[in-house]
Protein backbone atom coordinates (compact mmCIF):
# COMPACT_ATOMS: atom_id res chain seq x y z
CA UNK A 1 0.00 0.00 0.00
CA UNK A 2 1.65 3.29 -1.20
CA UNK A 3 1.18 6.69 0.67
CA UNK A 4 -1.76 8.09 -1.57
CA UNK A 5 -3.74 4.57 -0.57
CA UNK A 6 -3.11 4.88 2.71
CA UNK A 7 -3.97 8.66 3.47
CA UNK A 8 -7.48 7.10 2.02
CA UNK A 9 -7.71 4.43 3.99
CA UNK A 10 -7.04 6.35 7.38
CA UNK A 11 -9.76 8.83 6.72
CA UNK A 12 -11.80 5.81 6.06
CA UNK A 13 -11.06 4.36 9.15
CA UNK A 14 -11.41 7.94 11.17
CA UNK A 15 -14.97 8.24 9.46
CA UNK A 16 -16.18 4.77 10.34
CA UNK A 17 -15.23 5.22 13.81
CA UNK A 18 -17.53 8.06 15.27
CA UNK A 19 -16.23 7.12 18.73
CA UNK A 20 -12.53 8.48 17.75
CA UNK A 21 -10.00 6.12 17.12
CA UNK A 22 -6.56 6.27 18.19
CA UNK A 23 -2.94 6.87 16.35
CA UNK A 24 -1.58 3.67 17.54
CA UNK A 25 -4.96 1.87 15.77
CA UNK A 26 -4.62 3.45 12.68
CA UNK A 27 -1.28 2.52 12.31
CA UNK A 28 -2.15 -1.27 13.08
CA UNK A 29 -5.29 -0.94 10.43
CA UNK A 30 -2.57 0.70 7.64
CA UNK A 31 -0.31 -2.33 8.87
CA UNK A 32 2.71 0.46 9.33
CA UNK A 33 4.69 1.58 12.19
CA UNK A 34 3.73 4.47 14.23
CA UNK A 35 6.66 6.91 12.86
CA UNK A 36 5.24 6.02 9.85
CA UNK A 37 1.40 7.14 10.36
CA UNK A 38 2.59 9.79 12.71
CA UNK A 39 4.06 11.33 9.55
CA UNK A 40 0.67 10.58 7.51
CA UNK A 41 -1.18 12.48 9.99
CA UNK A 42 0.99 15.35 9.80
CA UNK A 43 0.82 15.68 6.31
CA UNK A 44 -3.46 14.96 6.38
CA UNK A 45 -3.96 17.84 8.91
CA UNK A 46 -1.75 20.28 6.88
CA UNK A 47 -3.20 19.24 3.41
CA UNK A 48 -7.19 19.46 3.66
CA UNK A 49 -7.02 22.45 7.02
CA UNK A 50 -10.59 23.96 6.80
CA UNK A 51 -11.58 21.42 4.36
CA UNK A 52 -12.40 18.34 5.96
CA UNK A 53 -12.07 19.13 9.45
CA UNK A 54 -9.93 16.60 11.91
CA UNK A 55 -10.04 17.06 15.80
CA UNK A 56 -8.86 14.71 18.39
CA UNK A 57 -9.61 14.38 22.20
CA UNK A 58 -6.40 16.44 22.51
CA UNK A 59 -8.00 19.41 21.31
CA UNK A 60 -11.58 18.83 23.36
CA UNK A 61 -9.13 18.49 26.50
CA UNK A 62 -7.91 22.64 25.54
CA UNK A 63 -4.28 21.22 25.90
CA UNK A 64 -1.32 23.60 24.74
CA UNK A 65 1.60 22.31 22.28
CA UNK A 66 1.55 20.82 18.90
CA UNK A 67 3.97 17.85 20.01
CA UNK A 68 1.63 16.46 22.41
CA UNK A 69 -1.48 16.23 19.40
CA UNK A 70 0.76 12.98 17.61
CA UNK A 71 0.98 10.87 20.07
CA UNK A 72 0.08 6.97 19.50
CA UNK A 73 -2.68 7.42 22.65
CA UNK A 74 -4.39 10.51 21.24
CA UNK A 75 -7.63 9.95 19.12
CA UNK A 76 -9.08 11.08 16.31
CA UNK A 77 -12.50 11.91 14.98
CA UNK A 78 -13.81 13.65 12.19
CA UNK A 79 -15.91 17.04 12.40
CA UNK A 80 -19.86 15.49 12.27
CA UNK A 81 -21.23 18.63 10.38
CA UNK A 82 -19.16 17.49 7.56
CA UNK A 83 -20.84 14.19 7.66
CA UNK A 84 -24.02 13.75 5.74
CA UNK A 85 -25.23 10.42 5.90
CA UNK A 86 -27.75 8.53 7.64
CA UNK A 87 -26.89 5.53 10.12
CA UNK A 88 -27.47 2.18 8.95
CA UNK A 89 -27.59 -0.94 10.83
CA UNK A 90 -26.98 -3.88 9.50
CA UNK A 91 -26.76 -7.69 10.23
CA UNK A 92 -24.39 -10.06 9.29
CA UNK A 93 -26.12 -11.50 5.96
CA UNK A 94 -26.82 -7.99 5.05
CA UNK A 95 -23.26 -7.20 5.27
CA UNK A 96 -22.31 -9.59 3.11
CA UNK A 97 -24.99 -8.87 0.44
CA UNK A 98 -23.67 -5.39 0.03
CA UNK A 99 -19.87 -6.64 0.17
CA UNK A 100 -20.66 -8.74 -2.97
CA UNK A 101 -22.56 -5.83 -4.43
CA UNK A 102 -19.34 -3.60 -4.10
CA UNK A 103 -17.43 -5.69 -6.34
CA UNK A 104 -20.11 -4.71 -9.31
CA UNK A 105 -19.96 -1.25 -8.58
CA UNK A 106 -18.72 1.71 -11.13
CA UNK A 107 -16.64 3.75 -8.48
CA UNK A 108 -12.91 4.30 -7.96
CA UNK A 109 -11.59 1.91 -5.86
CA UNK A 110 -10.43 4.56 -3.18
CA UNK A 111 -14.69 4.96 -2.58
CA UNK A 112 -15.73 1.54 -2.32
CA UNK A 113 -12.58 0.93 -0.29
CA UNK A 114 -13.96 3.49 2.51
CA UNK A 115 -17.43 2.18 1.80
CA UNK A 116 -15.80 -1.24 2.65
CA UNK A 117 -13.89 -0.22 6.09
CA UNK A 118 -17.85 1.17 7.03
CA UNK A 119 -19.48 -1.46 6.90
CA UNK A 120 -16.25 -4.12 8.17
CA UNK A 121 -16.19 -1.65 10.79
CA UNK A 122 -19.63 -2.52 12.01
CA UNK A 123 -18.00 -5.94 13.70
CA UNK A 124 -17.55 -5.60 17.62
CA UNK A 125 -14.15 -7.86 16.95
CA UNK A 126 -13.24 -7.59 20.58
CA UNK A 127 -16.08 -9.07 21.77
CA UNK A 128 -15.14 -12.61 22.42
CA UNK A 129 -18.36 -15.49 21.51
CA UNK A 130 -18.62 -19.01 21.09
CA UNK A 131 -17.37 -18.57 17.15
CA UNK A 132 -14.84 -15.98 17.95
CA UNK A 133 -11.70 -16.15 20.04
CA UNK A 134 -8.63 -13.75 20.42
CA UNK A 135 -5.59 -15.54 21.09
CA UNK A 136 -3.33 -13.43 22.69
CA UNK A 137 -3.43 -10.17 24.26
CA UNK A 138 -3.75 -7.60 20.79
CA UNK A 139 -7.67 -7.22 20.15
CA UNK A 140 -7.65 -6.54 16.21
CA UNK A 141 -8.62 -3.08 14.68
CA UNK A 142 -10.60 -4.76 11.81
CA UNK A 143 -10.52 -8.31 9.87
CA UNK A 144 -9.10 -8.98 7.19
CA UNK A 145 -9.87 -7.53 3.67
CA UNK A 146 -12.80 -8.31 1.62
CA UNK A 147 -16.45 -10.23 2.42
CA UNK A 148 -14.15 -13.68 3.45
CA UNK A 149 -14.84 -13.17 7.54
CA UNK A 150 -18.65 -12.03 7.45
CA UNK A 151 -19.27 -14.84 5.24
CA UNK A 152 -17.57 -16.92 7.12
CA UNK A 153 -19.82 -15.60 10.57
CA UNK A 154 -22.97 -15.93 8.41
CA UNK A 155 -22.42 -19.68 7.88
CA UNK A 156 -21.63 -20.10 11.57
CA UNK A 157 -24.20 -18.67 11.97
CA UNK A 158 -27.19 -20.34 10.58
CA UNK A 159 -24.59 -23.48 10.22
CA UNK A 160 -24.39 -23.82 6.78
CA UNK A 161 -21.23 -25.77 5.75
CA UNK A 162 -18.99 -23.81 3.48
CA UNK A 163 -16.65 -24.36 0.26
CA UNK A 164 -13.58 -22.94 0.46
CA UNK A 165 -10.65 -22.51 -1.71
CA UNK A 166 -7.04 -23.37 0.51
CA UNK A 167 -3.97 -23.32 -1.32
CA UNK A 168 -5.96 -24.12 -4.53
CA UNK A 169 -7.54 -27.09 -3.54
CA UNK A 170 -11.49 -26.77 -2.73
CA UNK A 171 -12.73 -28.47 0.65
CA UNK A 172 -15.76 -28.82 2.28
CA UNK A 173 -15.95 -27.73 6.04
CA UNK A 174 -18.53 -27.09 9.05
CA UNK A 175 -16.92 -23.53 9.78
CA UNK A 176 -16.63 -23.70 13.86
CA UNK A 177 -15.08 -20.03 14.55
CA UNK A 178 -12.70 -17.88 13.52
CA UNK A 179 -9.78 -17.13 15.95
CA UNK A 180 -7.44 -13.84 15.89
CA UNK A 181 -3.59 -15.07 16.43
CA UNK A 182 -2.46 -11.77 18.19
CA UNK A 183 1.00 -12.54 18.26
CA UNK A 184 1.49 -13.30 14.60
CA UNK A 185 -1.47 -10.87 13.70
CA UNK A 186 -3.72 -13.10 11.75
CA UNK A 187 -6.88 -14.54 11.77
CA UNK A 188 -7.53 -18.30 11.00
CA UNK A 189 -10.69 -20.47 10.66
CA UNK A 190 -11.34 -23.30 13.01
CA UNK A 191 -12.98 -25.85 11.08
CA UNK A 192 -14.15 -29.55 11.24
CA UNK A 193 -13.83 -32.20 8.14
CA UNK A 194 -15.03 -35.05 9.03
CA UNK A 195 -14.03 -35.98 12.16
CA UNK A 196 -11.22 -33.52 12.33
CA UNK A 197 -10.77 -29.95 13.55
CA UNK A 198 -8.39 -27.76 11.78
CA UNK A 199 -7.16 -24.64 11.52
CA UNK A 200 -6.71 -22.64 8.08
CA UNK A 201 -5.06 -19.46 7.76
CA UNK A 202 -7.44 -17.06 5.96
CA UNK A 203 -4.90 -15.19 3.52
CA UNK A 204 -4.30 -18.61 2.83
CA UNK A 205 -8.08 -18.99 1.54
CA UNK A 206 -9.22 -17.75 -1.77
CA UNK A 207 -12.68 -18.06 -2.25
CA UNK A 208 -15.56 -18.93 -0.14
CA UNK A 209 -19.21 -20.18 -0.47
CA UNK A 210 -21.87 -20.89 1.85
CA UNK A 211 -23.41 -24.32 0.57
CA UNK A 212 -27.00 -25.23 0.78
CA UNK A 213 -25.69 -28.08 3.18
CA UNK A 214 -26.49 -28.03 7.03
CA UNK A 215 -24.25 -28.96 10.12
CA UNK A 216 -24.86 -29.51 13.68
CA UNK A 217 -22.56 -27.77 15.85
CA UNK A 218 -20.54 -29.36 18.31
CA UNK A 219 -22.52 -29.28 21.77
CA UNK A 220 -20.39 -27.58 24.37
CA UNK A 221 -17.67 -26.73 22.17
CA UNK A 222 -15.69 -23.65 22.90
CA UNK A 223 -12.86 -22.26 20.86
CA UNK A 224 -11.34 -21.13 24.19
CA UNK A 225 -10.98 -24.34 25.65
CA UNK A 226 -10.14 -26.11 22.31
CA UNK A 227 -7.03 -23.44 21.47
CA UNK A 228 -6.40 -23.08 25.45
CA UNK A 229 -3.42 -25.75 25.50
CA UNK A 230 -1.78 -24.68 22.20
CA UNK A 231 1.13 -22.80 22.10
CA UNK A 232 0.23 -21.15 18.46
CA UNK A 233 -1.92 -22.82 15.73
CA UNK A 234 0.42 -26.13 15.63
CA UNK A 235 -1.30 -29.85 16.30
CA UNK A 236 0.50 -32.24 18.12
CA UNK A 237 0.23 -34.06 21.61
CA UNK A 238 -0.17 -32.32 24.87
CA UNK A 239 2.74 -32.31 26.77
CA UNK A 240 4.18 -30.95 30.47
CA UNK A 241 6.27 -28.38 30.41
CA UNK A 242 8.79 -27.26 33.66
CA UNK A 243 10.99 -23.65 32.49
CA UNK A 244 13.31 -21.65 34.71
CA UNK A 245 13.61 -18.33 33.67
CA UNK A 246 16.38 -16.12 35.42
CA UNK A 247 15.63 -12.89 37.33
CA UNK A 248 17.17 -10.70 34.75
CA UNK A 249 16.84 -7.52 33.07
CA UNK A 250 12.98 -7.83 31.40
CA UNK A 251 12.56 -11.04 31.59
CA UNK A 252 9.98 -12.08 34.06
CA UNK A 253 8.41 -9.46 32.91
CA UNK A 254 8.20 -10.47 29.13
CA UNK A 255 7.33 -13.99 30.71
CA UNK A 256 4.51 -13.30 32.39
CA UNK A 257 3.09 -11.09 29.80
CA UNK A 258 3.40 -13.77 27.35
CA UNK A 259 1.69 -16.07 29.06
CA UNK A 260 -1.48 -14.00 30.63
CA UNK A 261 -3.70 -15.17 27.89
CA UNK A 262 -2.60 -18.50 28.99
CA UNK A 263 -5.41 -20.06 31.56
CA UNK A 264 -3.69 -23.52 32.70
CA UNK A 265 -0.19 -22.48 33.82
CA UNK A 266 1.44 -22.27 36.71
CA UNK A 267 4.12 -19.35 37.83
CA UNK A 268 5.68 -20.03 41.20
CA UNK A 269 8.83 -17.61 42.50
CA UNK A 270 11.52 -19.30 43.80
CA UNK A 271 13.91 -18.93 46.40
CA UNK A 272 16.86 -17.65 44.17
CA UNK A 273 14.22 -15.30 42.38
CA UNK A 274 13.97 -17.09 39.21
CA UNK A 275 10.17 -17.68 38.30
CA UNK A 276 9.51 -21.35 37.28
CA UNK A 277 6.69 -21.96 34.41
CA UNK A 278 4.82 -25.05 34.59
CA UNK A 279 1.73 -25.61 31.78
CA UNK A 280 0.25 -28.49 29.55
CA UNK A 281 1.10 -27.15 25.74
CA UNK A 282 0.59 -28.24 22.09
CA UNK A 283 2.85 -27.03 19.73
CA UNK A 284 6.80 -27.93 20.76
CA UNK A 285 8.19 -26.09 17.74
CA UNK A 286 6.40 -22.17 18.15
CA UNK A 287 7.34 -23.08 21.83
CA UNK A 288 10.99 -24.40 21.63
CA UNK A 289 11.12 -20.83 19.12
CA UNK A 290 9.75 -18.68 22.02
CA UNK A 291 12.17 -20.31 24.72
CA UNK A 292 15.05 -19.73 22.33
CA UNK A 293 14.12 -16.06 22.43
CA UNK A 294 15.26 -15.81 26.22
CA UNK A 295 18.73 -16.78 25.38
CA UNK A 296 20.55 -18.22 28.52
CA UNK A 297 17.94 -16.81 30.26
CA UNK A 298 15.68 -19.26 30.07
CA UNK A 299 16.25 -23.41 30.91
CA UNK A 300 13.67 -26.58 30.41
CA UNK A 301 13.95 -28.55 33.36
CA UNK A 302 11.40 -31.29 32.08
CA UNK A 303 10.39 -32.99 29.58
CA UNK A 304 14.21 -34.19 29.08
CA UNK A 305 13.10 -35.16 25.39
CA UNK A 306 12.81 -31.24 24.80
CA UNK A 307 15.66 -30.52 26.51
CA UNK A 308 17.44 -32.47 24.24
CA UNK A 309 15.63 -31.01 21.22
CA UNK A 310 16.94 -27.56 22.27
CA UNK A 311 20.47 -28.79 23.09
CA UNK A 312 20.35 -29.64 19.30
CA UNK A 313 19.22 -26.70 18.17
CA UNK A 314 21.64 -24.93 20.23
CA UNK A 315 24.80 -27.08 18.62
CA UNK A 316 23.19 -26.52 14.94
CA UNK A 317 23.17 -22.85 15.48
CA UNK A 318 27.23 -22.83 16.85
CA UNK A 319 27.84 -24.81 13.76
CA UNK A 320 27.07 -21.65 11.95
CA UNK A 321 30.29 -19.96 13.48
CA UNK A 322 32.83 -21.94 13.19
CA UNK A 323 35.92 -20.30 12.78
Amino acid sequence: MDSIERMGKIMALIEAHPEGICGRDLADGCGVPWGTMKQDLKVIVSSIENTIPLYTDHDEENDEGEADLYLPKVKWFMAAAQKSYTPVHLNVREAVGVLAALDFLQEDDALKEGIRQKILSGFDLGEEETYRYIKGELTPLQPIQGKTFPMIENAIRTNRRVRILFHGREITVDPLGIVYYSRLRYWYLAARQGDVIKTYHLNNVQEVHETSESFAYPEGFSLKAWFGPRWGMEYGDLIRVKVRFQNRSQTLAKVRKDVAHRTSYELTTLEDGSLLFEDGIIGVNEFITWILGFGSAAEILEPMELRAVILKRVRETLGNYKA
